[in-house]
Parts: C-alpha cells; sequence; structure tokens
C-alpha cells in the first residue's frame, strides 16, 4: 500500500478540525438550489414563502421569516439594500442592472404586462438583463464602486464553463452575471443567512435554475459550511471574487479559506478595499500565494459611478481592485493554524 502524500495528510487534518467544530451541516457536491414553486409574490415578495424550499441548510434560514416580514420585496426602482437604479438599467460593461419589478418572471401570471424597459436597452444584444430584489442584507447592484470593479472584471475574466466562487456574494449579483457570461456554476458565500436567501431567490428571479441533466446553477453557502479544498472538489474554482471589507480579507482564516479552493492558476478578484495602505495589506496577506496581476488593478471613486452619490447621498471616496493569479499549491502546513481559527470564528 502506497503512503499517503503530504498533501493528503493535509487535508485530513484540516477537515477533521472542521468536524470538531461545525458539525451542523453536511459537506456537498458543488451547488445545489431550488427556485420556490408558490406563486411569483410568495415566491420574491412574501414572507409566506417557505425559505426551506430551497437547499440552503436548515440551521442558516431556520426562523428567517417567521416574524412575518418578508427578506424581499418587488420595487419598481429600487434594489439590493435601497439602492435606486435608473429605469432604463444600469449599464456596466456587458449587463445592465433593473430593478425586480421589470424582471418578465415577476408578471409572469399577468398578461397584459408589457415592460417598460421594452422601449429601452433591456433587450438590447449587447447587455445581459438582471434584475434585483430589494433585499434584507441583499447588498450589491452596481451603485457602489467595488461592485462595478467587480462587474467590469467578471464581464472580460469569465470564460465558458468555468466555476465561480462568489465570496461575500450579497444580493448575488455578481453570481448572476457570470451565469449570463458563461460561467456553469456559482457558489455564493455569506455571513449573513438573509444574503444567502436574497441571493437564492434572485438568481431563480433572473431565470438560473438548473440546467438541462438538472444541475442547479448556484449554491448558498454559510461561511462556516466552507471547507478547506472542499468546496468544488477535486481541484477548486477557476475563479473566485470577494467583494468584502479590508479588514475580513486580511484575516488568516479568510486568506486560507478562499486560496486553498481555487485551483491552482485560478483567478482571484479582490474589492471593497481602498487604494494605497489597505492594497498593500492585502498583497502581504496572502504573500507568495498569489501572483499579483498588476495590469488587472484599478480604482474607481463614487463620482466616476452611475448613481453612487444618488443611492447613498454621499460620497464614499475612491475603491481599488486587487486581481491575482493563485500560484501552485504546495500544502503549506501553517494553513492548519488559520483554518483552525476559520472553524470557531
Amino acid at each position: 500500500m502506497s503512503r499517503p502524500s503530504r498533501r493528503g495528510i493535509l487535508r485530513a487534518i484540516l477537515i477533521s478540525i472542521y468536524a470538531l467544530h461545525a458539525t451542523s451541516f453536511a459537506i456537498r457536491p458543488c451547488l445545489t438550489t431550488t427556485v420556490p414553486s408558490s406563486s411569483v409574490t410568495q415566491q420574491y415578495a412574501s414572507s409566506s414563502s417557505s425559505t426551506t424550499n430551497s437547499d440552503l441548510t436548515d440551521w442558516v434560514i431556520e426562523d428567517l421569516e417567521d416574524d412575518g416580514q418578508s427578506i424581499t420585496s418587488i420595487d419598481p426602482i429600487q434594489a439590493g439594500e435601497g439602492d435606486t437604479l435608473p429605469v432604463d438599467g444600469l449599464a456596466i460593461g456587458k449587463v445592465k442592472i433593473f430593478a425586480s419589478s421589470h424582471s418578465p418572471e415577476c408578471h409572469r401570471d399577468d398578461t397584459n404586462f408589457t415592460n417598460e424597459s421594452d422601449n429601452t436597452d433591456d433587450a438590447d444584444d449587447d447587455y445581459y438583463p438582471i434584475y434585483i430584489l430589494l433585499g434584507r442584507n441583499g447588498w450589491g447592484t452596481g451603485v457602489h464602486p467595488t461592485t462595478r470593479l467587480c462587474l467590469e472584471w467578471l464581464c472580460t475574466a469569465i470564460n465558458d464553463g468555468d466555476i465561480l466562487l462568489d465570496y461575500g456574494c450579497g444580493s448575488g449579483v455578481l453570481s448572476i452575471a457570470s451565469l449570463h457570461l458563461g460561467a456553469a456554476r456559482c457558489i455564493g458565500v455569506d455571513v449573513e443567512a438573509e444574503a444567502l436567501v436574497t441571493a437564492t431567490r434572485n438568481v431563480a428571479l433572473n431565470g438560473w435554475d438548473e440546467d438541462s441533466n438538472g444541475v442547479r446553477y448556484f449554491e448558498g453557502l454559510h461561511t462556516r459550511e466552507v471547507l478547506p479544498y472542499e468546496v468544488c472538489p477535486p481541484n477548486g474554482v477557476d475563479a473566485c471574487v470577494a467583494n468584502i471589507l479590508v479588514g475580513q480579507l486580511v484575516r488568516p482564516s479568510m486568506v486560507a479559506a478562499i486560496v486553498t479552493n481555487i485551483r491552482d492558476g485560478g483567478l482571484l478578484c479582490l474589492s471593497g478595499i481602498r487604494p494605497g495602505g489597505e492594497v498593500d495589506s492585502l498583497k502581504e496577506a496572502y504573500g507568495d500565494r498569489v501572483e499579483w496581476l498588476d495590469d488587472e488593478y484599478a480604482e474607481l471613486s463614487a463620482d466616476e459611478t452611475a448613481n453612487c452619490i444618488e443611492s447613498y447621498g454621499f460620497d464614499c471616496g475612491r475603491w481599488a481592485r486587487l486581481v491575482g493569479r493563485k500560484r501552485k499549491d504546495e500544502g503549506d502546513p501553517g494553513f492548519i493554524e488559520q483554518m483552525s481559527d476559520l472553524a470557531v470564528s
């Protein structure tokens, strides 16, 4: 019998650490999310919609809407956590983002419905339309510079058949864009249960349920369900986008959770960061595990971002995007300590 490899031993130890601290969930293969089967209103804008109709883990969504308050609602102008979108859509790269009421899916039972945006570029072949619900903890519509930076990168980086890890998925807008752009599947991770429900409903609203083989396009995972090397085994995802504030992105636990789940040579896009010191801190935190691609670095300010100041009511300043390629994984034993931190954090 051959001896187990060093990486195999490391993986076994890491998973054992998680087993001690995260026994309330089961490891699942990539992507298992269903669309609620009730009426449109119940699906997207009513607390009578049972979130347990999705494959989100029971303990994540338990009692979320038992108070009679829906997590999501349909609105003609507002989306995400109250962002204001133009009636004719917000164009970013190859996608155009609309508030949810413009979606034909929201009106499939209304034979008299005419999409107000039919007279705009919604039907333009140059853009993929994305519809976003108004949702509790459903951040991300494209009006913030960091979301726009990530969307612009995805429009050039996603290849047909890619698997994306959307870490800090919020509304799910980055996953939806990636599916339009050719991604085969997306895994959305968030610490907020409400965000996972909102993202799941947004994915459904945009028609990304399952493929012809019954494989679901999107899976929502709580951060405590993220196992080292096991988000999408055996090789990892092709690309990861993480639009999260720097205080989380530099944590050793998050560095390890992200890096171990990207395939060798896969791409990493980080935003939610300020130019200068925060960029330098990220580069130091990820060390030699990532080869940074300087030509993919970008900055964007609020006054350069459509509908940003109108939505927030103030200038949120200048933000940055950092992109890199994962180097070959050598099975760094130092990840054991970092993964233990993640399991109990």
